[in-house]
């Protein structure tokens, strides 16, 4: 009878604010539709600040829930998250006069870590399907805008080019830049693909590949190298490491990219004398030494929150971008930041990694796919600052996230163990 009372309670607790929380979870999964809405004219005001609104009132929810007895597993990853969101706190405390500057690059740092490690208290096991749904069809009306704009030749600005480059123009879509919307295209790109093969439904598998079309178009359409690094280098090591039987399709589709004229010569240039030589005086090299030279005078704890390398050190002219996440890190936070966010990533990998261990048959596709957007988004983020970009990093945690989630329906499901799914129903 106790046993009864206490799994009633833990229900209860788990349907409070069940409606709101499903909303909020829809936002976020359609975060670049609506943050473009609520930075219209009659919204502008909500443009800021909507996404903190939202995270909040999730984090209220949770709590309650909580509170109420809803006591759910973890994410393991959430551990190391944990440790370094309080590190952020601890200097954030420790910082200097400026707390706006201070609080600004807190928030910068940690809202979507936030957001992942919500979620085992706000999604339900019935609306993963619903939210993977909305999150990926989000990117496919980005994918098809990206599309429009390479038909339309969008002006682009001169700095977006290499010196005697001629491309008919680099899409960007909804975002600030062809890197994040690249981004984007990255992590939503495999899954299409899987969910093409995965779900059963006719009508949504021909979405699928329609929006696969249209994202790998408009992946190429960025000419956004680091993009290109990303996703090839994930599927290269997942296809090496899981699904060998894949290598030579990929080979010959790199081959044939490879000879597209604007393709060869963006790939080509890296390799150009003139090219590093500019990059060693004044860019990407060169910031990625003053990452270094930033860290060297505070070793452990960095130059402090939205002082380097990032948007908010950059509006407040402390130093420019770093176009490397982990060297921003490392300047901004020192190498106990450094370590932490690493292991929280790693920490990230070796959960998506158990998840396609315990996958079978063709959901098994799934999990291969989300781990190859982890890993290219990790690889890309070499080479940009993708986590301080709101679409890429909401997106990473939301994907993350559901594939999870996911998971653990592996274990109760016996559906899913004779390599069937709830995602193809």
């Amino acid at each position: 009878m106790l046993s009864t009372t206490l799994d009633n309670q833990t229900i209860q607790a788990r349907r409070f604010g069940e409606g709101v929380a499903k909303w909020c979870l829809f936002c976020f999964s359609a975060f670049a539709v609506v943050n473009y809405t609520c930075n219209l004219s009659y919204w502008r005001f909500l443009g800021p600040i909507w996404d903190k609104l939202v995270l909040a009132v999730m984090a209220y929810i949770a709590l309650v829930r909580y509170i109420q007895g809803y006591r759910p597993e973890r994410f393991a990853w959430s551990k190391y998250g944990g440790w370094y969101v309080l590190y952020c706190v601890a200097l954030m405390l420790a910082g200097d006069h400026n707390p706006v500057l201070v609080f600004d690059g807190f928030m910068m740092d940690v809202e979507f870590i936030l957001f992942g490690m919500l979620m085992p208290y706000i999604v339900d096991r019935d609306d993963l399907p619903k939210i993977l749904y909305c999150a990926v069809c989000t990117s496919i009306l980005l994918g098809m805008h990206g599309v429009f704009q390479y038909i339309m030749k969008v002006p682009v600005p001169a700095t977006w080019l290499d010196v005697g480059e001629s491309v008919r123009t680099r899409v960007y879509s909804l975002m600030q830049s062809p890197a994040e919307l690249g981004a984007n295209m990255e992590l939503a790109l495999p899954v299409l693909i899987a969910l093409t093969f995965v779900d059963r439904h006719r009508v949504r598998k021909w979405l699928y590949l329609a929006g696969s079309v249209c994202c790998l178009a408009t992946l190429v359409f960025t000419f956004d190298r680091g993009s290109w690094l990303g996703l090839g280098c994930a599927v290269l090591i997942t296809s090496i490491v899981y699904e060998r039987r894949i290598l030579p399709i990929l080979i010959v589709l790199a081959a044939v990219l490879f000879l597209v004229p604007p393709i060869h010569h963006r790939v080509m240039d890296l390799f150009n004398e003139v090219y590093i030589v500019k990059s060693a005086q004044g860019g990407r090299i060169m910031l990625w030494q003053q990452a270094f030279d930033v860290m060297a005078k505070a070793p452990f704890f960095g130059a402090g929150l939205g002082r380097y390398g990032g948007a908010i050190a950059t509006s407040h002219t402390f130093s420019l971008y770093s176009d490397n996440y982990y060297a921003k890190i490392l300047g901004e936070s020192g190498l106990v930041g450094l370590t932490l966010f690493a292991a929280m990533q790693v920490a990230i990998l070796r959960d998506v990694a158990r998840v396609l261990r315990k996958a079978a048959g063709r959901t098994r596709l799934l999990a291969l796919a989300g781990l190859t957007g982890v890993i290219a988004i990790l690889v890309h983020s070499f080479v940009e600052n993708l986590f301080e970009y709101s679409y890429t990093a909401n997106l990473y945690f939301l994907m993350v996230g559901l594939i999870l989630l996911w998971g653990r329906t592996l274990e109760e499901d016996a559906a899913v163990r004779r390599g069937t799914s709830s995602w193809s129903s």
